[in-house]
């Protein structure tokens, strides 16, 4: 039997959700309204979050009825020298049980002030005693031991804001390669604050929080990758390495 006129009742009109607003640059927020407007926005290709700033780094423009993603990417000043640095992380990480190597991913500090894309991160995993994780959002969170950042177009913000901001959350090392100036600035952070590594004895940048990551600045500078390696290799068969290795292994034992 149907139901008379009186027994049928309109559904109430469900209201329309707001829309959400663009991601401006220097526009201020935290970093989970940040990656809301971030998936949203389709104009909007990169952009990083400095301490609770907006910072849009690259777009997506229509130019003669095609997309177009500007600033373009150069070869020499960036694709290459982050293929070279990824290979360098990525050599150290094989070796090393414990250790994670990743090229651009988001990030989210400690702050939640923070949510940035680093060229590359090098991390221990948790388990083994690292202070970052991977979220149910597949970002890492936390505080990777190793950040860096290839630098052509974007020496003001990495030593300006993203320095400031890398060093507020206590990132204990950062990597910036100048590839115009052809510089590479490694710092390690003492009581709060980033230093500068000095070259051993033997010409060398080494890592505090990676025992056995060497680079040789002379051959990374004129593209001598293979004497990069060696040089990383050299490092892997130290025994400081060998002792860092054995240190995750324990660590990641009383974890289980």
């Amino acid at each position: 039997m149907g139901k008379s006129a009186a027994q049928i009742t309109k559904p109430k009109p469900q209201p329309k959700p707001e829309p959400i607003p663009p991601l401006r640059d220097g526009d201020c927020m935290g970093v989970d309204e940040f990656l809301r407007r971030y998936a949203a926005d389709k104009e909007v290709y990169s952009a990083e979050l400095l301490q609770g700033v907006v910072h849009i780094t690259r777009r997506r423009v229509i130019q003669d009825g095609k997309e177009m993603i500007v600033p373009p990417i150069s070869a020499d000043g960036h694709a290459k020298p982050d293929n070279q640095l990824q290979t360098w992380f990525g050599v150290y990480s094989a070796h090393t049980p414990g250790v994670q190597a990743l090229s651009p991913v988001t990030t989210i500090l400690p702050s939640k002030e923070t949510g940035l894309e680093p060229d590359a991160v090098l991390r221990i995993l948790p388990e083994c005693g690292g202070g970052s994780t991977i979220g149910a959002d597949k970002f890492v969170h936390g505080r990777p031991e190793l950040l860096a950042e290839i630098s052509f177009t974007s020496g003001s913000r990495d030593f300006g804001k993203k320095f400031d901001a890398y060093q507020a959350d206590g990132v204990p090392e950062y990597l910036i390669w100048r590839t115009e100036e052809k510089e590479i600035h490694w710092f390690a952070l003492k009581r709060k604050k980033y230093v500068a590594l000095q070259p051993h004895s033997d010409g060398t940048l080494r890592s505090e929080q990676f025992p056995g990551l060497w680079l040789d600045v002379p051959a990374l500078l004129a593209g001598d990758m293979a004497k990069v390696l060696a040089t990383l290799q050299q490092g892997i068969a130290s025994p400081e390495h060998t002792a860092f290795v054995t240190k995750l292994q324990k660590a990641a034992k009383k974890k289980k």
